[in-house]
């Protein structure tokens, strides 16, 4: 078993946008992707993970940094691998590289029982103790602390949850939040703040037909936005510049 996956792959005309720039969302894509490809290499993917110890996997936070742009038609190698978890904390690691340009990503993962909702240790399930870890950071950046307060006057605009955003857990699927989130900005607006760093952390779950409505904020260092659900944060996103 390889503590890491890699493979190349195009960056096609569906993952770029008006620019021809790698989106947002298709790079959170690809490193969803390369996480689930993996753990169902580990034995740990959705399947295995229900059948042998009855728990799912939670993505609670995921960040990337910018080095330049991937382009339409670019080759892209892409990568991913697993620091050494702790109790309840599971880092992944990610990179996309053409050689010109990268990003660099990180995420943090934890374990929830499929009956009672709750935290698990990792020693409760089957994870391949065994594997040698690599022991190093893409570089992404620490995962950041979002205290940014919005009011009534930070409103953007509704979204209601469609079939498409559901995901294998009945949820609204992370990446269909990244979407809310860059659909706050108009292509021109989001092409004049040339972010070079993403962070979006999940504070709640959300479900089909959830109307879930999407603030946004200017910060001294970026663009925040925040989704809710009647009284319930459901993410929260920071895009910086």
């Amino acid at each position: 078993m390889k503590n890491y996956i890699s493979y190349n792959l195009n960056a096609t005309s569906s993952m770029v946008d008006n620019n021809h720039n790698l989106r947002f969302d298709s790079i959170l894509t690809i490193f969803q992707d390369l996480a689930t490809l993996h753990a169902t290499e580990m034995g740990l993917g959705f399947v295995d993970l229900k059948a042998q110890s009855n728990a799912f996997w939670v993505l609670s936070k995921i960040r990337f940094k910018l080095n330049g742009f991937i382009r339409q038609n670019d080759v892209v190698c892409c990568k991913s691998w697993p620091l050494n978890p702790t109790a309840y904390r599971f880092i992944r690691e990610f990179k996309l590289s053409t050689g010109v340009a990268s990003v660099l990503g990180s995420s943090e993962w934890c374990l929830l029982d499929c009956d009672t909702i709750s935290l698990r240790k990792f020693s409760t399930v089957n994870y391949p103790n065994a594997l040698i870890h690599i022991d190093e950071k893409s570089g992404a950046g620490d995962f950041l602390r979002m205290k940014e307060e919005i009011s009534a006057s930070d409103y953007n605009y509704t979204y209601k949850a469609k079939f498409t955003d559901i995901d294998c857990n009945n949820h609204v699927n992370n990446v269909s939040y990244a979407k809310m989130a860059l659909n706050a900005f108009s292509p021109q607006e989001f092409e004049d703040y040339n972010f070079s760093e993403f962070e979006i952390q999940f504070v709640s779950q959300s479900y089909f037909g959830d109307e879930i409505k999407i603030y946004k904020k200017k910060t001294d260092f970026g663009v925040y936005v925040e989704g809710k659900f009647e009284d319930k944060t459901i993410f929260k996103a920071m895009f910086i510049k």
